[in-house]
């Protein structure tokens, strides 16, 4: 079970740092390489194991350790008989030994006592939810993968009776039209082909735009790497980011080809080609079943034409730099996700030697922790000076075991056993079940249910009163611990930080600021005048000897104003929720004000200016209200972020760019325009994807640059079309972010043209 958490944890993790090496690196790598990216997660997907990597810290260490799913067992299709009825032969198949031990004589079947002791319980066998679980993943997993595999054998099976030969002498691979085909495509694992359809028969730019674009599939061995994907889909069924792995991936092995493609083509077939796959999209839906597909289509719906699109024209050229920075970093998230720590904790199994006292003497804490029965639970570990030697004391008590109770049956004596854990030095743990088995106490080892074997380490003394008041005592122990550190976590959670000398010292610093030590003021989406700059800096001159003490719990900030002090060295305001109270990180120090024109201030630098809405026509600004009322629809459809009752509210509109049609005297315009949302909540939503509120606590999802295009004639809306974009789409940022043949009006011309 540890070893499938871990491989949830560590799996994660490198998807994690996959994504976020696409989104800070993204246009500055080529496409091959981001999709080279996958290779080392999909290593990741298939590899349970780790690698030893002692003294360094890994994501392994991020797994929690599964005690809660290993200390209970289930019983399956379980039946309960008294002990009178097992007394009186009236359970089937069960008997009592010589020492009053149930037993069982149906070698199917298993017998333990109920918690009591006062029933035995007959069933078909014993689970553990550990067991359960990794059940129900083995099963999930093979029913995956036979959804997979039927799904790729009957798309095969499709694919043979309906293709037709089709000979071309410059194609290393044969090649098939097939009737009612949805994309062309490549396919097959051992003996791959491709796949067109009756469109594509005669020679045509299109055809071999296609036939480049599979035989760059086939020679990035595609074909095996999307079989390796559905296997890797198979065994993390359970984890939503592998779907999105896969997903992604896809998306980024089409956008790789894309390149290829080109390259073998010839950059002079660049946009020939970006046409090519406008009108194979226009003739094809993405479909759910395409996630779980071996076969690498070139077009897959809508969703991903657009990123498509964009790359063919912006041309982006990789850099160096970035590239080393990819490599670099996705080396050491490789190390972290693959290496494992030698030093983990783990059951200690030990001989009837002096190693037990050794560990008592060397402990760094202990937790007793009751039999399952029992209603008591102790979740903090004996660890103050005082407690811990009290603990070490009564534990030393204990003696070295007769050899004789080596090999004695203690299958049934754990099921009513408390368990004591050590925490060594290397902070390894040490865990041992204290069971009764003839009248005495013993300590056991492995702490743990249906091990192979069991071996007693050491007794207590039957000396009357011995085993009771040390189990008592080091209950009181584990419970006078608990309510010390409640004591100390009430305390801390009601208190706060008063104001110190050194804080003094930082707001006289502030106190004495002038202007002409700031070399500029900046932060926020808006770029706002000298005007307000001066009155930031003024005003907290004036309120920075309102010193208050540290708020506990901190504050959250919504709102940030950095000052730059030298070429290494800014300040930063920061506003959040509750009014007139401002943070400023100075160094590494954060000292708190009662600053209320300094808290409007800076709301005002984050509000949108008077001037952001410039665009006054009727039908653009209809237009503008469908399009935030599918805003609206898209932030309510994701699952991280809460129902939107009020309509998205337009912050800022603006015409970018404008151009004549001469053909029938309509115009193409581009608008940039940004959008709100009033929440009554802030508290519960996604901050993810770059989020924001606004000085009018508006909530943007995300702060990418968002343009609504359109086509308009006689004073109305005849065509439009939305994008967002890393940069404005005006004729200035187009030309320094693109080296594309298109120009911006093409390019317009172009995205329109994918919306009907």
């Amino acid at each position: 079970m540890n070893t499938l958490l871990q491989w949830f944890v560590t799996s994660s993790v490198l998807i994690l740092a996959v994504l976020a090496l696409r989104r800070l690196l993204g246009g500055r790598i080529s496409p091959r390489v981001k999709y080279a990216l996958w290779g080392v997660v999909l290593l990741r997907l298939l590899v349970p194991f780790q690698i030893p990597m002692p003294n360094l810290p890994t994501a392994a260490d991020l797994t929690p350790e599964p005690t809660s799913l290993t200390q209970t067992t289930i019983p399956i299709l379980p039946s309960s008989y008294s002990m009178e009825e097992v007394e009186a032969g009236q359970a089937p198949n069960l008997y009592l030994n010589d020492q009053g031990q149930v037993h069982t004589a149906n070698s199917t079947r298993t017998v333990k006592p109920s918690a009591d002791g006062q029933r035995a319980v007959f069933s078909l066998v014993w689970l553990s939810p550990a067991q359960l679980l990794l059940g129900v993943w083995g099963a999930g997993a093979v029913i995956l993968a036979l959804v997979l595999l039927g799904s790729n054998l009957r798309f095969y099976a499709k694919l043979r009776r309906r293709r037709t030969s089709l000979d071309l002498d410059d194609c290393p691979l044969p090649v098939y039209t097939v009737e009612s085909l949805p994309s062309p495509c490549l396919f097959g694992l051992f003996r791959p082909c491709i796949y067109l359809t009756p469109q594509l028969t005669l020679d045509s730019p299109t055809r071999a735009h296609v036939l480049a674009h599979e035989l760059t599939h086939y020679c990035q061995k595609d074909h095996i790497w999307s079989a390796l994907r559905c296997l890797a889909l198979a065994l993390h069924w359970y984890n939503p980011l592998v779907w999105l792995a896969v997903a992604l991936s896809k998306r980024d092995g089409e956008l790789s080809c894309d390149a290829g493609a080109v390259k073998a083509l010839g950059d002079e077939e660049r946009i020939p080609y970006g046409r090519t796959l406008v009108s194979l999209v226009a003739q094809r839906s993405l479909r759910p079943e395409d996630l779980l597909s071996c076969s690498t289509s070139m077009v897959e719906g809508k969703g991903s034409i657009q990123e498509r699109i964009a790359q063919l024209v912006k041309h982006p050229k990789a850099k160096k730099t970035a590239l080393a920075a990819a490599v670099v970093l996705l080396a050491l998230a490789a190390v972290f996700t693959f290496g494992g720590s030698q030093n983990q904790p783990e059951d200690v199994s030990q001989d009837g030697d002096a190693s037990y006292w050794d560990q008592v003497q060397s402990a760094q804490s202990i937790q007793y922790s009751p039999p399952l029965y029992s209603s008591a639970a102790f979740p903090d570990a004996i660890a103050d000076a005082d407690l811990l030697e009290e603990a070490k004391t009564l534990l030393s008590q204990a003696k070295a075991p007769d050899s004789s109770m080596l090999d004695a049956d203690w299958t049934e004596p754990i099921f009513s056993a408390a368990t004591i854990s050590l925490v060594n030095p290397d902070n390894s743990m040490s865990r041992y079940y204290l069971c009764n088995l003839d009248g005495r106490d013993y300590l056991v080892t492995p702490a743990q249910l249906n091990a192979e074997k069991y071996t007693p380490v050491a007794v207590f003394s039957q000396d009357a009163g011995v085993v009771e008041s040390a189990l008592a005592a080091l209950a009181a122990l584990a419970q006078q611990q608990s309510e010390r550190n409640a004591a100390v976590s009430s305390e801390d959670a009601s208190s706060s930080t008063p104001v110190t000398a050194h804080m003094v010292d930082q707001a006289q610093r502030l106190q004495n600021l002038e202007p002409d030590q700031i070399q500029s003021v900046y932060g926020g989406p808006y770029q706002k005048d000298s005007d307000l700059a001066n009155s930031i800096l003024t005003t907290l001159k004036e309120e920075a000897n309102n010193l208050i003490p540290t708020p506990e719990p901190h504050l959250y900030s919504l709102w940030e104003v950095y000052l730059q002090v030298d070429e290494e060295n800014f300040w930063e305001l920061s506003a959040g929720t509750v009014p007139s109270i401002v943070a400023v990180r100075i160094d590494q120090d954060t000292i708190y004000f009662q600053a209320p024109k300094l808290y409007d201030l800076i709301r005002q630098w984050w509000t949108p200016p008077e001037n952001a809405i410039t665009v006054t026509t009727p039908a653009v600004l209809q237009t503008m209200d469908q399009v935030l009322s599918e805003e609206k629809v898209t932030l309510q459809s994701s699952s991280d972020n809460p129902t939107v009752d009020s309509p998205a509210q337009l912050t800022a509109l603006q015409r970018l760019a404008t151009f004549d049609n001469q053909t029938d005297g309509s115009t193409v315009n581009i608008y940039g325009y940004d959008f709100g949302f009033a929440l009554d909540d802030l508290s519960n939503i996604s901050w993810t994807g770059d989020a924001w509120v606004d000085g009018q606590m508006l909530y943007h999802p995300d702060s990418t640059y968002h343009h609504l295009i359109t086509v308009e004639q006689n004073g109305k809306v005849a065509q439009y079309v939305t994008t967002t974009n890393d940069f404005p789409l005006d004729p200035e940022s187009y030309a320094s972010h693109t080296q594309s043949q298109l120009s911006l009006g093409e390019y317009a011309a172009l995205l329109l043209g994918l919306k009907g």
